[in-house]
């Protein structure tokens, strides 16, 4: 008898747990989607030539010293990665307009922490050390 009573129990559980499907909450078919590059994983045209535009910039300041005392030199992250942590790091002369380059790193960089977040991007979370030494090579600073 308490084997009886405890199936019907949970037969009133089972069957009132139905699930809450709708038609508003399913899976629609691929056809009837949006169409938007936030499932893709890839930065559209228009955003890809952005920050590589603006990356050029930032290369072109900190290529216009030449690099000739080692002292003179400061470095800073570029890019950063979806988990954290700069892509890489960019050298830079103490001889340039310091806060006008570190502006445009700045948003290079947050254009970039907010593409990762609106594609949902990943990355291989390395963490990139950061140069310790600058030396003077051919007129340009190297890592060392």
């Amino acid at each position: 008898m308490k084997n009886v009573l405890i199936l019907s129990v949970l037969s009133v559980f089972a069957i009132s747990c139905k699930p809450a499907y709708t038609e508003d909450n399913l899976p629609k078919p691929l056809p009837e989607r949006p169409v938007d590059n936030s499932g893709s994983g890839a930065l559209s045209k228009e955003e890809s030539q952005e920050m590589d535009d603006l990356k050029a910039e930032i290369t072109v300041l900190a290529d216009s010293e030449k690099c000739s005392n080692p002292a003179d030199w400061k470095t800073v992250g570029l890019g950063v990665k979806a988990c954290g942590g700069p892509v890489s790091y960019i050298a830079y002369s103490n001889k340039i307009d310091e806060k006008a380059f570190l502006e445009k790193v700045d948003l290079y960089n947050q254009k970039m922490t907010g593409y990762n977040k609106k594609y949902n991007l990943t990355s291989d979370c390395m963490l990139v050390m950061q140069p310790e030494n600058i030396v003077c090579e051919n007129d340009k600073p190297v890592f060392k």
